[in-house]
C-alpha cells in the first residue's frame, strides 16, 4: 500500500514538459493507466482520495466514459484545457455530442484493442471545442465504475512534437537534395563551359558570316539556358557564388514595383505596406528575384483574379517563436511578408513545395525550381522562410532576414568591358577536369596569352619550384580534389608573392568563410562562362 500511496504522489508531481520534444514514452503512460486502474479498484476513503489526487492533478489527460455510450463519467482538467471545454460542456455528454474524435472510426477501433486487455498508445485525432485539430496518443483499459463498464483513458497531446518531428525530417530531407543538387551543378557547370566555349571559339574562328556559325550560336543559347536551371539548382542548395551587400529592402521592393504590375495582369491587384524596418546584407539580384518568384506563384494561384499583398516590418524572433519553428535562432530580423486569396494548399502540399521540380501546375507550365529557388536563396542569406496556408483561404510567405544596423550600399556598378586586345602575359590555368583545362588553354591562346597548364594543386607547386618562368596570373579552378583553388593560392604566393589570382567557380559553398578570405581579397568568375567574359574578368585582375 505505502508503495502505491507513493506512486499515486510522484504521479501527482510530475512535472509539465517544458517543450515539445519532451513528452512521456508510451511504456510510462501504460505504467499510469494501470496505476489509477489499481487505486480505482481499492476500497477505502485513503486510496479514493489519493485516486482522485492523482486524477484532477495529473499533466496528462485522463478520463472516464461509459463504454457503451462514450458519456463522460469524469474527466480532469488537463483534458479540458487541452480541448478548450469547461467541465459543465463535457460532463454527461457522449463523444459524439461534443466531436471529440475527428474520426469516430477510430474509437471503434481502439475499443477493439482496449477489450483484449489494456492498449498501448494508439494515436488518434481529437477535436477541439474550436474545431482545431489536435493529434493525441490514447492508452485505455476497461474498468467497472459502480457495476458499469467504462472506460479509464489517459491522452497525450502529441500535436507540437509532430510537427517539429515533420519539420525535423523536412530540413534532413531538404538538406540531402540541396547536397546533391550542389554535386549536380557543379559538374554539370564544367560541362556547360566546355559546350558554350568550343561553340563560340569555333564561331569566333568561323566568322559571324559563316553559315555554320548560326549553328553554334543557337548551341550556345541552348547551353546558356541549361546554365539558368544550374543557378536554380545552386541557389536551392546554398551553394551559388553571391555578391552580398546591405541593402534597404523597402527600396528594393518599391523599385521592383512597376515590373512586378506588369507580370500579374490586371485581374490581380498589388499592394505594398512598407514598415519601420532596418537593413538586410544580401544578394539584390536574388532578393529581385525572390520577389518575382512569389509574386508569379500568387498569380497561378489566382487564376479568377484575387489580391497580392508585400508588407515589411522589424521584428524580434523570441525562444517562444523559436522553440516552435525549427532552425531559427532568435534575434532582430526584417520581415518580408507576401500573400495572396488564392487557392491554397493542403498540408501535404505545404511540406513538398521547397522541393526542387515538385510543382502542381500542369506539364510545361513550370520547372518546379521557383520556390525551392526562395528557398536557397533565403536560407544563404542567413533567414528563414515559413509558410502559412489553407485550402480556399490562400497563402502567406514569410520571410525572415538578421537586421544590420549598417546604412545601405550603393549599387556597385556593372564590371567595365575592357579591350580584348593581344595579350603577351603568362598565365598558368589550375583545372581538375581536363576538357574544361583544355577549353581555358584554348581561349587565352587565342588571345595571345601564353598558358601554362596542371591538373591539381600539388602539380601547380611543383612546376611553379621547377621553373623560374616569370608567372603573371594564376586562374584556378575553387573546388579541386585535396587542395581548394584558395589554399593554392595562398601557397604559391609564398613562393611568388606579386601573383595575380582569379578563382573560377560555380559552386563556392562556403570555402570563403571556412578559409577565412575576406570577399574583396578575391577575385571571382561563375561558371560557365563565356569568351569575352573570361577576357575580360584576366585583364580586370592583370590590373
Amino acid at each position: 500500500m505505502i508503495l502505491l500511496a507513493g506512486a499515486s504522489i510522484w504521479l501527482t508531481w510530475i512535472p509539465r514538459p517544458a517543450s515539445p520534444e519532451i513528452v512521456a514514452s508510451d511504456t510510462l503512460i501504460l505504467v499510469l493507466t494501470l496505476l489509477v486502474v489499481v487505486l480505482l479498484r481499492r476500497n477505502g476513503r485513503y486510496r479514493q482520495t489519493l485516486f482522485a489526487k492523482a486524477f484532477r492533478s495529473s499533466p496528462l489527460s485522463i478520463t472516464i466514459s461509459t463504454l457503451s455510450e462514450g458519456r463522460y463519467v469524469d474527466v480532469n482538467h488537463a483534458f479540458l484545457q487541452m480541448l478548450g471545454y469547461e467541465r459543465g460542456d463535457v460532463i454527461g455528454r457522449t463523444y459524439l455530442d461534443l466531436g471529440v474524435w475527428a474520426d469516430p472510426e477510430d474509437r471503434a477501433r481502439f475499443l477493439e484493442q482496449v477489450g483484449s486487455g489494456p492498449s498501448k498508445g494508439q494515436h488518434t485525432k481529437l477535436r477541439t471545442s474550436t474545431g482545431e485539430i489536435r493529434e493525441a496518443n490514447v492508452t485505455a483499459e476497461i474498468i467497472d465504475l459502480d457495476g458499469v463498464p467504462c472506460v479509464l483513458a489517459v491522452t497525450q497531446d502529441v500535436t507540437e512534437a509532430r510537427r517539429m518531428e515533420n519539420q525535423l525530417r523536412q530540413a534532413q530531407r531538404m538538406g540531402a537534395v540541396g547536397r546533391l543538387a550542389g554535386g549536380v551543378a557543379h559538374d554539370f557547370n564544367n560541362i556547360l563551359t566546355v559546350i558554350m566555349g568550343y561553340s563560340e571559339l569555333a564561331s569566333y574562328r568561323l566568322g559571324s558570316t559563316h553559315e555554320i556559325s548560326r549553328h553554334l550560336v543557337e548551341i550556345k543559347l541552348a547551353a546558356e539556358r541549361a546554365a539558368s536551371l544550374t543557378r536554380q539548382l545552386l541557389a536551392f542548395s546554398r551553394q551559388q557564388v553571391l555578391y552580398p551587400r546591405i541593402l534597404d529592402l523597402n527600396a528594393v521592393v518599391n523599385n521592383l514595383t512597376q515590373m512586378l504590375l506588369r507580370m500579374i495582369g490586371e485581374d490581380i491587384s498589388l499592394s505594398f505596406k512598407p514598415g519601420a524596418t532596418g537593413y538586410i546584407k544580401a544578394d539584390h539580384g536574388q532578393i529581385e528575384q525572390i520577389l518575382m518568384n512569389l509574386v508569379v506563384n500568387a498569380r497561378d494561384a489566382m487564376p479568377q483574379g484575387g489580391v497580392i499583398a508585400i508588407e515589411t516590418s522589424s521584428i524580434d524572433l523570441t525562444d517562444g517563436y523559436v522553440d516552435s519553428h525549427l532552425s531559427a535562432r532568435p534575434g532582430r530580423y526584417v520581415l518580408l511578408s507576401v500573400s495572396d486569396t488564392g487557392c491554397g494548399m493542403d498540408e501535404k502540399t505545404v511540406s513538398q513545395i521547397f522541393e526542387p521540380f515538385f510543382t502542381t501546375k500542369g506539364p510545361g507550365q513550370g520547372t518546379g525550381l521557383g520556390l525551392s529557388t526562395v528557398y536557397g536563396i533565403v536560407r544563404q542569406s542567413e533567414g528563414y522562410i515559413w509558410v502559412y496556408s489553407e485550402v480556399g483561404r490562400g497563402t502567406t510567405f514569410k520571410l525572415y532576414f538578421p537586421e544590420h544596423q549598417n546604412g545601405a550600399q550603393k549599387a556597385a556598378d556593372a564590371t567595365p568591358m575592357v579591350d580584348l586586345v593581344v595579350a603577351t602575359e603568362t598565365v598558368l590555368v589550375v583545372e581538375d577536369d581536363e576538357a574544361l583545362r583544355k577549353l581555358t588553354t584554348a581561349l587565352l591562346g587565342s588571345s595571345g596569352y601564353k598558358v601554362l597548364e596542371a591538373a591539381n594543386g600539388a602539380a601547380a607547386i611543383q612546376l611553379v619550384q621547377s621553373s623560374d618562368e616569370h608567372i603573371d596570373l594564376l586562374l584556378t579552378d575553387m573546388l579541386m580534389p585535396v587542395m581548394s583553388g584558395i589554399e593554392l593560392s595562398a601557397q604559391l604566393r609564398k613562393i611568388r608573392p606579386h601573383l595575380k589570382v582569379l578563382l573560377m567557380s560555380g559552386y563556392a559553398g562556403d570555402l570563403i568563410q571556412r578559409y577565412g578570405v575576406a570577399e574583396s581579397e578575391i577575385m571571382l568568375i561563375e561558371k560557365p562562362f563565356t569568351r569575352n567574359g573570361l577576357l575580360s574578368k584576366i585583364r580586370l585582375a592583370l590590373r
